[in-house]
């Protein structure tokens, strides 16, 4: 995370989306699915325990620091691991390679058991482990963990801990599948980590100090890599990204500019739909999301890239566009930042928000449905939420009547 992102400039800069010629596409539009595997895992109604066990101690050494050029031997570095379950199917284990992930996240302070990406290795006649259970056709996966053991917060961001956040955000990307938003699939499950050198739980480093040793909430989660292999495209990144690695598209520049900037990169795509990119933005509002951005107009203030935790994603003729990761959403925190109240929609198209916003009133339903499932582990969380769900229908109403 760069930095606390104020959206009343992204919701501003809707107010001038009917000044630039963006219709929506009709034809060749993405299904909401698209870039989905169909690995079991993100299916299966098993209750697994998965263990993990690699050298932690040396796996943290190798944090990566934040908003800052990654070193090669931390960018490179993988710890070799055994991820073990038992299913249905019988008794697994299978090697695999671990790496940390996340920005901010990987400081000690804010999350002791950072998020990792696992990879399955192939066996010596080249086919992947993974093949022929959960994560069929996997190559790699990311682990959301329980950031750190000890309850309360981190500080200045206020990470939640104590096991609460994972379930949390594994919900909001199951909201945002039934909301015909794309991205990531995810699945909530819990693990059990032991550290190779000492046949034990692992030790967090101060300031948790927290002893793994007992089953820890967290959800397996798709990757940008996933999404781009099944949905045949790949990813469009931000011209004016803060950090850029060779052989990458950087060229995306704002959404009214999708075409131009697609054809900068010598490809021809349709006009994104405006109604696509209002869903993103009632989604961000509803789950309390305040990290992230994305460039609508050429005229939005540059309070930074174009792009953050957005993906853009070019499959045929389409770029599509979806947001990610949510671990410090007002769902996860508990705590209602009432982003509808910054929005400025005197010149949205009426048919399109109208349109949207009918979406939403429609699916509320569904929606509590899926956080009554939240509420058999987490009483109080999914009380906030209800909460923060109530709110934001309110503004919907006192906005959009």
């Amino acid at each position: 995370m760069k930095k606390y992102i104020a959206h009343r400039a992204i919701f501003a800069a809707l107010a001038v989306w009917s000044c630039f010629t963006v219709q929506t596409a009709l034809a060749g539009k993405p299904a909401p699915d698209i870039g989905h595997s169909k690995a079991p895992i993100f299916t299966t109604t098993e209750q697994i325990v998965f263990t993990l066990k690699t050298d932690f101690g040396d796996l943290w050494k190798h944090r990566a620091p934040p908003n800052a050029e990654v070193p090669e031997d931390i960018k490179q570095f993988e710890a070799p691991g055994q991820l073990s379950w038992t299913d249905s199917r019988g008794k697994h284990d299978l090697p695999v390679d671990v790496q940390l992930r996340g920005n901010t996240s990987q400081d000690a302070r804010q999350c002791p058991f950072p998020k990792m990406t696992l990879s399955f290795k192939e066996d010596q006649g080249g086919k992947r482990v993974s093949n022929g259970t959960l994560f069929e056709g996997l190559k790699t996966v990311g682990i959301g963990t329980h950031c750190g053991g000890k309850p309360g917060s981190s500080e200045r961001f206020h990470r939640i801990w104590g096991g609460l956040s994972p379930h949390r955000e594994a919900l909001i990307y199951k909201v945002q599948q039934l909301l015909s938003i794309p991205g990531f699939e995810a699945a909530p499950s819990s693990f059990s980590y032991i550290d190779s050198k000492t046949g034990k739980g692992p030790v967090e480093p101060n300031p948790s100090g927290f002893a793994v040793d007992q089953p820890m909430p967290g959800f397996f989660l798709e990757n940008i890599q996933t999404f781009v292999k099944y949905a045949d495209g790949k990813e469009i990144r931000a011209a004016d990204a803060f950090l850029k690695d060779p052989g990458k598209p950087y060229v995306f520049t704002s959404v009214a500019n999708a075409e131009k900037d697609a054809r900068a990169a010598g490809s021809t795509i349709d006009p994104i739909d405006p109604k696509g990119i209002i869903r993103i933005l009632l989604f961000q509002a509803l789950v309390g999301n305040y990290d992230w951005h994305l460039r609508i107009s050429p005229r939005d203030v540059a309070d930074s890239t174009g792009l953050w935790n957005i993906k853009v994603v070019q499959a045929g003729g389409n770029w599509i566009v979806f947001p990610y990761d949510y671990d410090l959403a007002g769902w996860v925190k508990s705590q209602d930042f009432a982003l509808l109240d910054d929005m400025d929609v005197k010149f949205f198209k009426p048919g399109d928000i109208s349109q949207v916003v009918a979406e939403f009133k429609e699916k509320r339903p569904a929606i509590e449905a899926l956080v009554d499932g939240l509420a058999n582990e987490d009483k109080s969380g999914a009380q906030s939420i209800k909460e923060q769900i109530s709110s934001f229908y309110r503004g919907l109403d006192r906005r959009f009547h």
